[in-house]
């Protein structure tokens, strides 16, 4: 039961990273982020791994919410920019 259940949740970790890089490399190529922001998310990011495994819970939580207020403030702006932009 618990490898069924670690490997269950070793899927769902590795198809959200995978979704999470193809989003950024989208908004990346579309413009949204610089490289310099998607440096700082990937090293955020980072820290919250080597965190859990060092048993920090409370820094990779920190960490997890820096990246994704870097990822959700340019994203959301985006959105609101393109959805001023079309044409009813």
């Amino acid at each position: 039961m618990t490898v069924t259940l670690l490997r269950n949740l070793a899927f769902v970790a590795r198809f959200t990273a995978v979704d999470l890089a193809h989003q950024l490399r989208r908004d990346l190529e579309r413009g949204v982020f610089s490289r310099q922001t998607l440096g700082l998310i990937g090293v955020a990011i980072a820290v919250a791994v080597f965190a859990l495994g060092q048993g920090a819970w409370l820094v990779a939580v920190l960490s997890l919410l820096l990246a994704g207020f870097f990822t959700y403030g340019p994203a959301r702006a985006d959105r609101r920019w393109r959805d001023d932009r079309r044409e009813p």
